[in-house]
């Protein structure tokens, strides 16, 4: 796919998905006349509240490209240009200015292509659009979050929806309020700590203390798309050190493949006055982090499973954070201790697929294997069952007996497994 200019016109090309990787192309025109990547607010508001959805901590929120259907994005301070990852079949999107680029992101595999377009315009609400703005369309489906989320998500939008506004979030009440900076922000109390935006990614330097008791400063990326709690880079700082128990672990999906590494926990994460124990901590190994293994200007992530313990305020003009502690502050940070990672192979049906098996673990000694589809837990069909439901089961508590009943090719057998709590 090429990039077209024809004198005054700029082109569009409208996408319409037809198959699971393949998609027809035809060229539109419209006039681009307005300043890049801006936001506009209707003046008669002062903010505007955009409910989301919840789904393994992350935010999903609706919205329309270029006079699009609805299209679900995860909110995730942690990327700067909006990215297309999926469409469904028989979605269409038309978008301005085409052409293809190489991208690398975190994992072990090798550079994506994707179509890098501007002059894209995006819907929220009436009162909030967004004009002229760049977008990334992966070419493949790498991150595979439908089947991951049990829901249709055809995109990850991040700087470019915090950069104009005072951003707050409100995990409990599942809304994001977009707030206009210069007639809020002199309403914002309470506690806060510097916030440092380069290069459109949101740092914020906390300590954490290891189990050898030894306090460590680091820099954390805050990110909102991140669903663990933190993840530690152990060859960015010669003092961040693996903890003496921990197990090997599908950490996640990057943009350049799947993250692989260790699981363990540290003593504490202090977050300025605030000091949250036995903190669970994701350490990638060296192949998974690649090119960013040694980078020293970043010791690792703040996820959202920590940042869903606040009412969060950011504020990316003043270079803020505020955090206030909400009903979920105490709760203890738990994992899966099944051992093993479900997903829908149908997003928004209620068919599940095991996709990871971790050696050695519940679901291992189980002799449960990746492709087994489940058919019943404990005697309760699957398919009347939620992926978040399944996945708060596997979270519950060590010692708890599964029965699960699985489909392999021709056979289908029942087994039992023990959740564990190895860390």
């Amino acid at each position: 796919m090429q990039r077209f200019l024809l004198h005054v016109a700029s082109w569009l090309w409208l996408i319409t998905a037809v198959g699971c990787n393949s998609a027809s192309v035809v060229p539109v025109s419209t006039p681009s006349f307005v300043l890049r990547n801006t936001y506009w607010m209707h003046p008669k508001v002062k903010s505007v509240t955009i409910p989301f959805r919840l789904a393994n901590n992350l935010m999903i929120i609706p919205l329309s490209i270029n006079g699009s259907d609805t299209l679900r994005f995860i909110v995730d301070t942690g990327v700067k240009t909006p990215i297309i990852t999926s469409l469904n079949v028989g979605d269409s999107l038309q978008f301005a200015n085409a052409r293809k680029v190489k991208i690398r992101g975190l994992g072990a595999g090798e550079d994506l292509e994707a179509i890098l377009s501007h002059g894209n315009q995006f819907n929220f609400t009436p009162h909030l659009t967004g004009y002229n703005h760049d977008l990334l369309v992966l070419l493949q489906d790498v991150f595979m979050l439908s089947r991951k989320l049990g829901m249709p998500i055809n995109g990850i939008i991040g700087y470019d929806f915090f950069k104009d506004f005072v951003v707050e979030i409100d995990y409990e009440a599942c809304q994001l309020t977009l707030h206009d900076p210069q007639r809020y922000r002199k309403k914002l109390k309470g506690y806060w700590l510097p916030l440092q935006v380069e290069e459109g990614k949101p740092y914020l330097e906390c300590y954490i203390q290891q189990h050898n008791s030894k306090r460590v400063k680091v820099r954390l990326l805050v990110d909102t798309g991140a669903s663990s709690a933190i993840t530690l880079n152990v060859f960015s700082h010669p003092d961040i050190t693996l903890p003496a128990k921990y197990i090997e672990a599908y950490l996640g999906q990057g943009l350049s493949g799947e993250i692989h590494g260790k699981l363990g926990r540290i003593q504490a994460l202090e977050i300025g006055k605030y000091v949250l124990k036995e903190v669970t901590a994701s350490f990638p190994d060296s192949a998974s982090l690649g090119i960013f293994a040694n980078n020293q200007q970043r010791n690792g992530q703040l996820g959202a499973e920590t940042l869903k313990r606040f009412h969060v305020w950011i504020d990316y003009g003043d270079g803020k954070i505020y955090l206030k502690p909400n009903s979920l502050y105490r709760e203890p940070f738990n994992y899966n201790l099944s051992g093993m990672e479900i997903i829908t192979p149908i997003p928004g049906l209620p068919l599940f697929t095991i996709s990871e098996v971790s050696p050695c673990s519940p679901a291992a000694e189980a002799g449960l294997m990746p492709g087994d589809e489940i058919l019943f837990i404990n005697k309760r069909s699957a398919f009347t069952m939620k992926l978040a439901e399944i996945m708060a089961l596997f979270q519950s508590k060590p010692g708890r007996k599964i029965s699960i009943g699985v489909r392999r090719g021709n056979q289908i057998f029942t087994t039992q497994l023990v959740l564990r709590k190895p860390i």
